[in-house]
């Protein structure tokens, strides 16, 4: 072999290994990136808290678990929370006996009983509750054990029913009233001072909430 032949076969061989270096770090980087994105797909799914409707077995169920009251079917929904498991969160638009004016009552069921009764909120006691508007169930990024949150927009009136429960006439106009649950050992409690900001808002939507409880509180990832 001469010493032209020589070189050549020998910058051959570098080229060929350093193809093979840097296809054994493409092969570790994509291997890497592949890991990263498998986590963060798995971290986003635990974290996920995943409402679903109730079905009609179960709406029979709530029924005999709060017989007599006016449950609000259409925003109750099975969810897994912390110190409960799967249980269904059921709010109630409650008429106290004797009383011209309805509260919202929230409440956990599990095997056909009440598992938990969520506070009132001080900001709406004077008010009439007519309805809910939306609820969202969140992971809220907080770094203790608060992590469930629990957002509803609903509707109340400073006016009270007639003795038929129904709308009074000339009565001002409804307006929406957020209340934001977060959870604490055993339960949750309602974060008044966020509560009023987002009703003095006048938020009307579950986005528009999120995207202020985001952006000037910095409480949702």
């Amino acid at each position: 072999m001469n010493h032209q032949t020589w070189k050549l076969d020998w910058a051959k061989r570098c080229v060929f290994a350093i193809s093979l270096t840097s296809l054994t770090t493409l092969l570790a980087i994509s291997s890497l990136a592949a890991d990263l994105s498998t986590n963060l797909v798995v971290e986003a799914q635990a974290k996920q808290l995943s409402p679903t409707r109730v079905t009609s077995e179960e709406i029979s169920q709530l029924k005999q678990a709060l017989p007599r009251q006016n449950i609000l079917f259409k925003h109750a929904f099975r969810v897994k929370l912390q110190d409960f498991g799967y249980c269904i969160f059921v709010p109630v638009q409650e008429f106290l006996k004797g009383s011209k004016k309805a509260k919202l009552s929230l409440y956990l069921v599990k095997n056909n009983r009440v598992v938990y009764t969520f506070p009132q909120s001080q900001n709406v006691q004077a008010w009439n509750f007519l309805g809910i508007k939306a609820v969202s169930f969140l992971e809220l990024d907080f770094d203790g054990p608060d992590e469930d949150g629990i957002l509803l927009v609903g509707n109340y009136m400073t006016s009270n029913f007639i003795t038929s429960r129904s709308y009074p006439l000339n009565a001002p106009p409804p307006f929406p009233v957020t209340i934001l649950y977060h959870r604490e050992k055993n339960g949750f409690k309602v974060d008044e001072n966020i509560s009023k900001k987002l009703t003095e808002r006048k938020v009307k939507t579950i986005t528009e909430a999120e995207n202020i409880l985001r952006k000037d509180f910095g409480f949702i990832p």
